[in-house]
């Protein structure tokens, strides 16, 4: 829930930004950093194991700063292509 005290003004792009962040989030199991756009990088949740630790910082399409905080690309059409069709096939 996002509350805006009556006298302050509406920002819709940033009220859109927020509902396709939640998305992302939701859709491809990342988190979303502060200001984060379709196209930024996302975050990827910490390893459960050390296994699986070691295997992420060695994968290329994953970019770890260290064993617990990574960041991968999520190609902004495919992104908002599979969000935007489930909106739309939800629909109808």
């Amino acid at each position: 829930m996002i509350y805006y005290p009556l006298s302050l003004g509406r920002n819709f792009d940033e009220l859109y930004r927020v509902i396709i962040a939640l998305q992302a989030a939701d859709e491809f199991d990342v988190a979303t950093p502060a200001d984060w756009r379709p196209g930024d990088d996302v975050i990827v949740g910490p390893a459960g194991s050390c296994g699986t630790a070691q295997d992420r910082m060695q994968d290329d399409d994953i970019d770890c700063k260290d064993w617990f905080f990574c960041t991968k690309k999520l190609d902004k059409d495919m992104m908002l292509n599979r969000i935007l069709k489930k909106k739309l096939v939800a629909e109808v």
